[in-house]
């Protein structure tokens, strides 16, 4: 099985590299043997990561971005992946994707948060400090209907800036560590037993440091780590479709675009089949 893990923005050549190599080892062992992972970037526009960070709370950027997802999946559809997982927790264009290629496409937060569902009765996550990012992933969970399953408050930020904070990881990741350790553990003291990583970025960076459970109080409670989660529910997934022809996300939508359906449109939007 080939698994596609698609970053949502172009981004400078070292830091793909630099997540090329977090990526593989965040999902080290998750895996079954013989499934592959495969990172993908859109090669369109100059982004650096700092203006993207500060900049992604912009509804305009927002669409690029989305754009942008869609179609790197098609181009990843093209390629005949057997899943894709969108590499950002705010899951962009995951939803629009599913209804253009027949490739499963799957996002961050709801394969995280569903799973986290099944550890434990009473949810706390650690997002970026970024603007507007608690209210944005209080609605996620909302929308996905979990919201009495989050603790009061449940919902906390990285104490330092995110551009700040992942440049310093990517040099002294036990630090960052340390703090959001920290972090959780005051979750756990307000109620929670299951602490969600709800960023992609942050998440990579405790998988590499294998930071995915705390013991507190005589507890131990899980840390759930979102890339790990969503490539393994991914391969689950297949795997269940193969064996038993259950759908994947997006075979269950209840209006499908043949082919020349998907043309037409292209066209009339002069998408020149992207």
């Amino acid at each position: 099985m080939k698994i596609c893990v698609l970053n949502i923005t172009p981004v400078p050549a070292e830091y793909l590299a630099a997540s090329r190599a977090t990526v593989d080892a965040c999902c080290a062992g998750v895996l079954a043997q013989g499934t592959e992972l495969a990172l993908r970037a859109p090669e369109l526009g100059t982004v650096t990561l700092p203006q993207y960070l500060e900049d992604f709370r912009n509804p305009w950027f927002q669409h690029l971005v989305v754009h942008e997802v869609i179609g790197s999946v098609i181009e990843a559809d093209r390629e005949g992946f057997d899943a894709i997982v969108v590499n950002c927790f705010d899951d962009p264009g995951v939803n629009e994707a599913r209804a253009r290629v027949r490739t499963p496409v799957f996002g961050l937060s709801e394969a995280t948060f569903h799973h986290a569902c099944q550890l434990g009765a009473r949810l706390g996550a650690l997002v970026p400090d970024m603007p507007g990012q608690v209210a944005f992933v209080q609605r996620q969970i909302e929308a996905m209907g979990l919201s009495a399953r989050l603790i009061p408050n449940g919902v906390r930020t990285e104490c330092k800036r995110f551009t700040e904070s992942f440049a310093e990881a990517l040099a002294d990741p036990g630090a960052m560590i340390a703090r959001l350790d920290a972090q959780a553990r005051e979750l756990v003291d307000d109620g929670a037993d299951v602490v969600v990583i709800a960023c992609g970025g942050l998440g990579q960076v405790c998988g590499t440091q294998g930071w995915h459970v705390i013991e507190h109080n005589g507890a131990l409670v899980p840390v759930v780590n979102p890339l790990a989660t969503a490539v393994k529910t991914a391969e689950m997934m297949v795997g269940l479709q193969r064996a038993l022809g259950i759908p994947v996300p997006g075979q269950a939508h209840a209006v499908r675009l043949s082919a020349d359906d998907i043309a037409r449109i292209e066209r009339g939007f002069g998408i020149n089949g992207r």
